[in-house]
């Protein structure tokens, strides 16, 4: 009777736990047994429309919400605030209460309208109990988190340091339910901000890095950078490449290419490339474009998605030139950070190749002194960089000899970091070439 309904199994909580829904289902089905057993603990009206309700398939629960939500609601609610105790019970009911008004925003308001001023504080009070099922404390941490939100104030400022400060602490909440929960503050600009001031992008960055080919979980984490997206104060941690909050949508993307995934992404690039200049060059940087071309040669159904892709793809291309600039290189250079951006191409390097003979080839030697450093991408781009500037230099392997820079890349040839030693022989095969067309 009980494996017929389906809100239950609906919640998010579930979520790659289909030994924990069929347990809980096994569970459940002494409820109706163990509700007489808690005698006046619950009203009449409660037993009889948990048993209603609870019987039911899922269409035939739909129905019920729809012509006596009052009656289902006052059901739930009365449950959570006298049969807390009732750990199979609780589990069933708030997994079953999170899919409802998760649901429908509809009934989510109705849900609202049918609060007690107990409810909530014995959902902040059983986040702390000990002994239930990880659902059921999933589930109330986000009912909790809906209501908080929808409410507003002080309150719902310290339930954010509440909720964040917890994670990995107190509350025992799985890494996947962390943002659908939070994504829930940040449709608010005041708990957005003040999940920027509590650390929240560092939980994100924490997740994507860590997750980015989960579907769920960088579906979530995505969501929840694009509502950030809508607040001014989140701008500059976009802009920040040490963050690298660009880089990791794009490398989901490349990792998960789910319409959904790009739809998030795509809406979140739209709302960027509008406002920070900082964060176009962030995406040129890190391949947007070649994604940007390869998405649009694909078979995308979603008129809005090609849309948005288009417009970040034709905004990226007008921003390339400027961005491929000798300037550019110099910036990069001296802040000894390289990267895989536009400047490390063929094509840059046949441009200026001549623009380094400047100061007695000062950024040749610059180049050839990172060889000695500890950072591997930037020995591995400077071992590209100098490998194309012998081959576009007619004096190219001279330079690198007197500078001792052949030698230095002759040794990273042998190091350990694969990427390192690849583009060290890449290089070392462009001198050798040189020799001989010389």
């Amino acid at each position: 009777m009980f494996r017929q309904r389906r809100y239950c199994c609906q919640s998010i909580t579930f979520y790659q736990r289909e030994q924990y829904l069929n347990k809980v289902m096994k569970d459940c089905e002494d409820c109706f047994k163990q509700l007489d057993q808690h005698g006046k603990s619950i009203k009449r009206e409660t037993k009889d429309m948990f048993i209603k309700f609870t019987q039911g398939k899922l269409q035939e629960q739909k129905k019920l919400l729809e012509t006596d939500s009052v009656g289902v609601f006052s059901m739930v609610l009365d449950i959570i605030e006298n049969l807390i105790h009732d750990k199979p019970l609780m589990t069933y009911i708030l997994t079953t209460i999170e899919a409802i008004i998760s649901d429908n925003q509809r009934l989510f308001k109705q849900f609202m309208r049918a609060l007690t001023p107990q409810v909530l504080p014995k959902l902040k009070q059983f986040l702390f109990l000990d002994g239930y099922d990880p659902m059921a404390y999933e589930a109330a941490a986000k009912i909790a988190t809906m209501i908080i939100a929808e409410e507003g104030g002080n309150d719902a400022n310290e339930w954010v340091i509440l909720f964040l400060g917890g994670i990995g602490n107190k509350l025992k909440i799985a890494d996947f339910m962390i943002m659908p929960i939070c994504v829930h503050f940040l449709k608010h600009e005041t708990l957005a901000i003040q999940f920027i001031k509590s650390g929240g992008i560092r939980i994100i960055n924490n997740l994507l890095s860590k997750y980015s080919t989960d579907l769920q979980i960088a579906y979530y984490t995505i969501l929840a950078l694009w509502l950030l997206s809508f607040t001014t104060e989140s701008i500059p941690l976009f802009n920040d490449p040490t963050i690298g909050l660009i880089r990791l949508i794009i490398e989901s993307v490349q990792k998960i290419s789910r319409e959904k995934i790009l739809r998030v992404s795509f809406a979140c690039f739209r709302n960027l490339v509008d406002i920070s200049p900082q964060c176009i060059e962030l995406m040129v940087d890190n391949g947007l474009i070649k994604v940007v071309d390869l998405l649009l040669k694909g078979n995308l159904k979603d008129q809005d998605l090609i849309d948005d892709i288009k417009y970040v793809g034709e905004i990226l291309e007008k921003n390339m030139k400027i961005l491929t600039s000798f300037e550019k290189y110099v910036k990069e250079l001296n802040a000894q950070n390289l990267t895989w951006s536009p400047v490390h191409t063929e094509k840059f390097w046949k441009e200026n190749v001549k623009k380094f003979e400047e100061n007695d080839f000062l950024l040749i030697r610059k180049l050839a002194e990172i060889l000695k450093s500890n950072n591997n991408q930037n020995i591995a781009v400077a071992c590209y960089d100098l490998g194309e500037f012998c081959r576009f230099h007619p004096f190219g392997k001279v330079v690198l000899e007197q500078l001792n820079a052949k030698q230095e890349i002759m040794t990273q040839a042998r190091n350990n970091d694969q990427q390192i030693r690849e583009h060290a022989l890449l290089s070392l095969q462009k001198i050798m070439l040189h020799n001989w067309q010389v």
